[in-house]
């Protein structure tokens, strides 16, 4: 019965990870490849994190376990997700409720951290002031480090990449120093530690990897690319000093929530449907006035970058919430939609596209009897969007709300998914960021999700030197749960891997347990400070 360490590499890809393996760049991860089982961890849909590792902890599908996306939308308003948002039951805490102990550091969407019998340090989406650890005290025991670090302090900006690259390192460090003193304090049946920063940077530095991105530059590259590098080479040298405390009875899994790769374009979906007629504006005066001026050019992008050329966009995140959104509300948003004559919106990070059905949003239009034939209007509208460059159809593929999320919490997914040029373009989040459908994005990201992230696995219970196909990141839940030698809830989606095991004993499941206890939202300042710290990761626009 082993134990289990899982360590999460967000937004870690094979296409970067594989060469520098080889390159000798890190031994670690070539270490474990070779002498354990790898292959591509397929991702939710959309690939984002927020639904990505709640499906992980849960090994069950967003319309069982209620988060889609970091913002739960209520037409042109939405509530942000946090952990008491995961409607089923995480693998920490079934193992905790089967007499095991069980540590968690940083791992998304485990704000409030939930009490287990061991440990949580809850990762992104908490806010800085409240208490973000289970136990309260959990970190005032390592007083001899460096404070524990929630959050990345500096935005990135073109100009800035060696502060920014330098702020990320700093937070791969201390993550790798207070996972190894926990994992030689805490030696549970259940750790996990997860790194953000691999996200975080490809982001912004894909452009410096990246021969064929439109923006790649040789000399920028060469001062800057190799930070990149760099925090996989951190992580991994973390990684190898874990194994060295490790006993032969572990197991290690090493994932990614979702892959990796370049960003050329963002589409503005709400003014694309705008001008299809599906999402229509209110009549009046100033709503005509903000539109025109909106056409001319006066949009957020427009201010932002305004912003960025006078050095103030650090400050804009410490202004209130409440006077952002009076500022944004100047500008042509969601504000001046017209509901009552609006059949479909988009809201949401990657390409969310919801019909605006009565019964369901705030202020729905669309009969229930003509929910197919708007998606079908929906859909052919969509044939027209194009590539700027080519002139080529920008949709690879539209994806229906029920062939991605079955379950009670189904009613609450996006109605069309979209994969826009092979993911090389996203939608932009909110209302609009400027003047144009298909524009740049306003921070200068170069990189974003794709659907294949990572799997390794190694030690006890792995086979060796093999290779695994159709592992899905909701199958990790259940194949841990049979490491452990615990049944597996009869209610998960995932499957036990199997073919990645030596283990023969057959799969043993259970009845499912109890749902998650109440759902309860953050305080209004919490939820500003989450709100701004995703806003300035380019989640929120």
């Amino acid at each position: 019965m082993s134990r289990i360490l899982v360590i999460g590499i967000d937004g870690g890809t094979f296409d970067l990870i594989t060469p520098w393996a080889e390159a000798g760049d890190l031994p670690t991860l070539a270490r474990l490849m070779s002498e354990g089982v790898h292959g591509p961890l397929e991702s939710t849909l959309p690939p984002v994190t927020s639904p990505a590792w709640p499906t992980f902890a849960t090994g069950k599908n967003p319309g069982k376990h209620g988060v889609f996306d970091f913002i739960r939308p209520r037409g042109g308003e939405f509530e942000l997700v946090n952990a008491t948002s995961i409607r089923a039951p995480t693998v920490w805490q079934i193992v905790s409720a089967a007499g095991r102990t069980a540590g968690v550091m940083n791992v998304p969407v485990t704000y409030p951290p939930t009490p287990i019998a061991g440990f949580v340090i809850a990762g992104m989406l908490s806010p800085a002031g409240g208490t973000f650890t289970y136990p309260a005290d959990l970190l005032s025991r390592y007083a001899d480090l460096k404070p524990y670090r929630i959050a990345p302090r500096v935005q990135y900006k073109a100009g800035n990449e060696e502060e920014f690259a330098a702020d990320l390192l700093d937070l791969v460090t201390r993550r790798g120093e207070y996972a190894r003193r926990l994992l030689e304090d805490f030696p549970h049946d259940f750790l996990m530690f997860h790194f953000q920063a691999t996200d975080i940077m490809q982001h912004a530095f894909w452009k410096f990897i990246d021969p064929t991105h439109p923006r790649y530059d040789p000399s920028a590259a060469a001062r800057f690319g190799p930070a990149l590098k760099e925090v996989y080479r951190r992580v991994d040298r973390f990684v190898g000093q874990m194994l060295d405390r490790l006993d032969d009875d572990t197991t290690v899994i090493l994932m990614s929530d979702h892959g990796f790769g370049p960003l050329h374009y963002v589409v503005n979906l709400n003014l694309f449907l705008l001008d299809k007629g599906l999402l229509r504006l209110r009549r009046g005066a100033w709503t005509r006035l903000k539109a025109a001026l909106f056409r001319a050019g006066l949009t957020p992008a427009s201010v932002w970058h305004l912003v960025e050329r006078t050095g103030l966009q650090n400050y804009v995140w410490r202004v209130s919430k409440a006077t952002r959104n009076k500022v944004v509300g100047k500008f042509l948003s969601f504000d001046d939609v017209d509901w009552s004559r609006t059949r479909a919106y988009s809201i949401g990070h990657v390409g969310q596209i919801y019909v605006n059905l009565r019964g369901r949003e705030p202020e729905g239009s669309v009969p229930p009897e003509e929910y197919d034939a708007v998606r079908q209007e929906v859909i052919a509208a969509l044939g027209d969007l194009r590539h700027p460059e080519t002139g080529q159809p920008l949709v690879d593929a539209v994806i229906p709300g029920e062939e991605v999320a079955h379950g009670p919490y189904a009613h609450r997914s996006p109605d069309l998914h979209l994969v826009l040029d092979g993911y090389r373009t996203i939608a932009f989040p909110l209302f609009a960021t400027d003047n144009r459908i298909v524009t740049r994005q306003i921070r200068g990201d170069s990189g974003c999700h794709r659907r294949y992230g990572i799997f390794i696995a190694w030690g006890a219970g792995i086979r060796r030197g093999t290779t695994v196909a159709g592992a899905r990141i909701l199958d990790l839940a259940p194949t841990i749960l049979h490491l452990m030698g615990l049944p597996v809830p009869d209610d998960m989606d995932g499957r036990v891997l199997t073919e990645a095991l030596t283990i023969t004993r057959p799969v043993e499941y259970q009845a499912a347990g109890p749902s998650a206890g109440a759902e309860a939202a953050l305080s209004s300042e919490e939820e500003a400070e989450v709100e701004e710290r995703l806003r300035a990761l380019g989640y929120l626009g």
